[in-house]
Parts: C-alpha cells; structure tokens; sequence
C-alpha cells in the first residue's frame, strides 16, 4: 500500500519487514540451508517458495519465543 502526503510517498506494508534466509540465517547464527529446513519442517514460517522465501519480523519474534519457552522448560525439569 502507497500512502502520499504532501511531497513523500510512503510505502506500508501490512506484513511488517520481511527478512531472506540469508538474513535470518545470520542473525541466528546458522547456514542458510538450515533456516530453509526449518521452512520446510514447519518450525517457521515463511511467505514465497523456495530462494524467495520472505520471514516475516513478527513471525521471527514468534520463533525466539517459542524456543525460549522450550529452553526454561528443559531447564525446570529435573533431571534422572
């Protein structure tokens, strides 16, 4: 969607900012092929196919906190 105002155009996207899986990939600290793995198991979610896989922000955060939660869960439980 395109908004103007007087002597800008301002470009909003509904989605929010999309990043690569180059892009995600370094901020996890992982290889690429990795976070297209993660695409294809379903652990994230990912808008395009295949090298035009776009990860939305919200959808990223989502992920962080998924694995936090799997983190403090492994942490509480004792271990045998």
């Amino acid at each position: 969607m395109i908004k103007s105002t007087k002597n800008q155009r301002v470009v909003i996207n509904p989605l929010g900012n999309m990043y690569t899986t180059d892009e995600v990939a370094q901020m996890l600290n992982v290889s690429r092929r990795t976070v297209q793995r993660m695409i294809q198991s379903g652990e994230l979610i990912a808008i395009g196919k295949q090298r035009n896989y776009r990860i939305p922000e919200d959808e990223l955060r989502a992920w962080k906190e998924r694995e936090l939660e799997k983190a403090k869960k492994l942490h509480r439980e004792p271990v045998k």
